[in-house]
C-alpha cells in the first residue's frame, strides 16, 4: 500500500541507502578496501600486495576504490534477494505514481488545498475530458485529506465554496456535480488567472493552491502572473494538462519552483490502446472507463532524464 507521502520522504524509508544497499555499503559488508598509503621515503602512493591472487576483485567506478570481496556466497546471495525486492518496490512506487489520477495531477501531499481551474487554453473537445481527470482526481486524492475548494478562473472567479470546506462523500459528489456543469469558456482577461490565484490565497486555513492549467497560457499574461504569484502566502504547485507549446511548460516549472512547490505534467495520448473488456482490480480502485482513457504521454518541453523524473516521480520536485 502506497503512502500519500512526496518520493523524497519515500525514499528516506525505502531507498537503496536506508536499506544499506548502495554499491559501497554492501562492498563494505562483503569485502575490504583494497588499501594503498604515500611513502615519504619513495615518494609515491604504494599499495599493499598480500591480497593478490587470494581474492576476487572489484574496482567501483564511484569512487576509482578497488575492494577485494571476503564474502561466502551465501551472504552475496542474500544481498542479491535484497537488491531483488528493491528493484520491485521500485517498480511498484513507479507503477502506483502513474496510474490513475497521479498520472495526470501527480500526488496530493497536504492536507488542505484549493485547486484552481484554469481552461483559458482549452479546447472545446478537451471539456469532457477534464471533466472527467478533475472527477478521478476527487474521488481518488483529494476524499483522502481534510478540506478542499475549487476555483474556476473566469471573468470573475467563480468559487465553489466561499472557503475550504471538510471533505465528506457528500462535499465530494457535490463538487464533482459542480465541475460536471462547467461551461466552455475562452479566458479573455490577463488579469483573470490571477484574481482566481489571488482569491485562493485569501484562504488562511489552505496549505497548497494546486493550479491546474489546460492548454497553454497567453505569452503577455506570463510576467505579472509570475510577479503577483510569489506575494500569495503558500505553495503554488503547478499541473499542466495537455500543453500544446513548451513555453508554458518552462513557465509552469518556474513558477512551481520560484513558490517552493512541486511541478506536474500530463498530455493525452491519441493513439489508440487497447482496453480491458470489462472493469478489473488494480490494487488502488476499480479501475473505471475515465481512467482507461485518460492515459498519457510526454508534453512539449518535458525530456530527458531530470524531466522524466520530475513527471514520473511528482517532484521538480
Amino acid at each position: 500500500e502506497q503512502s500519500l507521502i512526496s518520493s523524497e520522504e519515500w525514499l528516506q524509508l525505502h531507498g537503496l541507502k536506508s536499506n544499506k544497499l548502495t554499491l559501497k555499503q554492501i562492498l563494505s559488508q562483503i569485502g575490504f578496501p583494497h588499501c594503498e598509503d604515500y611513502v615519504m621515503s619513495l615518494g609515491r602512493l604504494v599499495a599493499s600486495r598480500y591480497a593478490n591472487g587470494l581474492f576476487p576483485r572489484i574496482y567501483t567506478m564511484e569512487d576509482g576504490r578497488v575492494y577485494n570481496l571476503t564474502a561466502k556466497s551465501e551472504l552475496i546471495t542474500q544481498y542479491m534477494e535484497h537488491l531483488t525486492q528493491a528493484v520491485e518496490s521500485y517498480k511498484q512506487r513507479m507503477d502506483w505514481l502513474t496510474s490513475n489520477s497521479r498520472q495526470i495531477f501527480g500526488v496530493i501531499l497536504e492536507q488542505c488545498i484549493t485547486i484552481v481551474l484554469d481552461f483559458g487554453g482549452m479546447l472545446e473537445e478537451e471539456l469532457n475530458l477534464c471533466r472527467d481527470a478533475l472527477t478521478m482526481v476527487l474521488q481518488e486524492q483529494v476524499a483522502h485529506i481534510a478540506k478542499f475548494n475549487v476555483i474556476w478562473v473566469s471573468q470573475e472567479p467563480v468559487k465553489w465554496q466561499e472557503n475550504a470546506v471538510p471533505v465528506t462523500a457528500p462535499s465530494i459528489a457535490a463538487a464533482i456535480s459542480w465541475v460536471e456543469k462547467l461551461p466552455f469558456e475562452l479566458t479573455s482577461s490577463h488579469t483573470s488567472r490571477l484574481d482566481a490565484l489571488l482569491e485562493a490565497g485569501k484562504d488562511e486555513v489552505i496549505e497548497s493552491i494546486y493550479y491546474f492549467v489546460v492548454g497553454d497560457i497567453p505569452e503577455e499574461s506570463k510576467e505579472l502572473l509570475l510577479q503577483q504569484a510569489l506575494k500569495i502566502p503558500c505553495p503554488v504547485c503547478t499541473v499542466s494538462f495537455n500543453a500544446r507549446g513548451q513555453g508554458t511548460i518552462a513557465f509552469l516549472k518556474d513558477l512551481s519552483a520560484k513558490t517552493s512547490s512541486r511541478f506536474h505534467a500530463f498530455a493525452e495520448r491519441t493513439e489508440c490502446v487497447e482496453f480491458p473488456a470489462f472493469p478489473i482490480k488494480d490494487g488502488d480502485s476499480m479501475i473505471t472507463w475515465n481512467s482507461r482513457k485518460l492515459k498519457g504521454k510526454l508534453p512539449p518541453g518535458i525530456w530527458g532524464q531530470k524531466e522524466v523524473c520530475t513527471l514520473c516521480l511528482n517532484n521538480s520536485r
